[in-house]
């Protein structure tokens, strides 16, 4: 604690207020720049690591944190002073205060009950299901083989995923129909979540883009996820829990039905956070390899070295320049943003943080930053091995105790996903496509991942 308005000198914050851009500059500078991928590096670039970014039409002023020192400071070495901000009770589908946004003793307690289902046994065996789900993905992309049509491998790699998902966290087996329906919704309310964040605190009167389109997904989602449970409680106690028992054993606060939805909500979650952000992943990296011949040479001899094999868990180890391709494509792809509120009075790089004011991290800016990476615009795999990586200027999962639980499971979906398209197909891109982000909760590709299949 910094102890301000305590009588001391020593301890007084110096007021001193971050540069930041004019109210003119920062409407140029919008009007040529995408905000997450253009705008808060330029930012940075002009005015530094602590940039006071006013938002005029909300009333706010937002502080840009652009050092991994920063990221340090707000994420881990003082996350208590930093509680969420109110847009990421936007982002939830259903019930409020479900896992995602809890603060404080009730984060910890949720997030202590699910840590078992994390664990290196644990991950183990859910790979097994995972596993299957990739091997049944890849079987059923022959239909797309010997055909000219360009598919879109973005939408095609989200339903491999979703397979996954279901069949390790909730031992469901869905067939393609229902797998599709699955699909759609979540990226259908991707968009709509992230319209709503945007939108919220503006007048109720303004239209919402996508409001029609994601409350049909929503609807969708847990009608589906209703089904899941139903037959769950149908079927009785099962020999081996799944995160599915671990969630209904827990006792949640209310009534049944509020319990019942509460219930329904962290399922969902859990379902759109892990889905969004490995299928993104995995198709930033085969976008990326297929731009990058050498590396995709490198990556297509470690995966023949395991000789055509069903990938298992035990194989991972064995494809460390894989990893390296997933680690350097989750670097470039980076998401959109991390967003805190100040609890508190705050000092950082000799900045004041007033109580309650808002700060934002930017992944990608840290991600694309010459300061921290060399020819940050390059995909290179291999810094990933021979370098020393700054750990705070790579947050492609969030740093310190709010760090997503599942990213240990999306490498293992990932990379088992990934290596088995480079057992069995080659990718030919649409000619004159290249990637481009765009802004979902995790960062997508616009225009999704043109490509057409064939045998290797």
């Amino acid at each position: 604690m910094l102890g301000w308005g305590n009588g001391s000198a020593e301890h007084e914050p110096s007021y001193r207020r971050p540069p930041g851009p004019s109210l003119v500059e920062l409407v140029v500078l919008s009007a040529r720049h995408d905000i997450f991928y253009g705008l808060l590096p330029e930012m940075a670039r002009r005015h530094g690591d602590v940039v006071n970014m006013p938002v005029p039409l909300l009333g706010w002023t937002m502080t840009l944190l652009s050092h991994p020192d920063h990221v340090d400071h707000v994420m881990t070495r003082h996350h208590g002073r930093y509680v969420r901000h109110h847009l990421t009770n936007e982002l939830v589908v259903g019930e409020p205060d479900v896992m995602p946004v809890l603060e404080g003793q009730e984060w910890r307690r949720w997030r202590q009950s699910l840590n078992p289902f994390f664990t290196e046994n644990s991950l183990a065996r859910l790979s097994e299901s995972m596993a299957e789900a990739v091997a049944a993905g890849m079987d059923d992309w022959r239909r797309h083989l010997d055909s000219d049509r360009w598919i879109d491998l973005e939408l095609e790699l989200g339903t491999v995923v979703m397979d996954a998902l279901m069949r390790s966290m909730f031992s469901t087996v869905l067939n393609r129909d229902t797998l599709g329906r699955y699909v759609e919704a979540a990226r259908d309310l991707g968009s709509y979540t992230i319209s709503r964040a945007l939108m919220s605190t503006f007048p109720t009167l303004l239209p919402r883009p996508f409001q029609r389109r994601g409350e049909a997904a929503q609807a969708t989602l847990l009608g589906e996820l209703d089904k899941v449970i139903e037959q769950r409680l149908s079927d009785g106690p099962r020999a081996s829990l799944d995160l599915l028992d671990v969630l209904m054993g827990m006792a949640f606060d209310g009534t049944p039905d509020q319990r019942y939805r509460r219930l329904r909500t962290e399922l969902s979650s859990l379902i759109f956070a892990g889905f969004e952000t490995t299928a993104q992943s995995a198709a930033w990296t085969v976008a990326l390899l297929q731009g990058n011949p050498a590396a995709l040479a490198k990556a297509n001899a470690e995966v023949d070295a395991l000789g055509g094999v069903q990938l298992r868990y035990a194989h991972l180890e064995q494809l460390p320049y894989l990893r390296a391709c997933f680690d350097e494509a989750l670097r470039m792809q980076a998401s959109p943003g991390l967003i805190r509120t100040a609890d508190e009075d705050d000092e950082i790089g000799g900045y004041w943080i007033p109580k309650d004011s808002h700060v934002l991290l930017s992944p990608y800016g840290l991600h694309h930053d010459p300061r921290f990476w060399t020819r940050p615009e390059r995909y290179e795999p291999e810094r990933f091995l021979i370098g020393k990586i700054n750990r705070n200027a790579y947050i492609p999962f969030n740093i310190g105790p709010r760090k997503c639980m599942g990213w240990r499971l999306a490498y293992i979906d990932g990379l088992m996903t990934l290596a088995a398209i480079l057992q069995r197909y080659t990718v030919e891109l649409r000619p004159g496509w290249s990637p481009k982000p765009k802004i979902r909760i995790s960062t997508g590709l616009v225009g999704g991942l043109p490509i057409r299949l064939a045998r290797r």
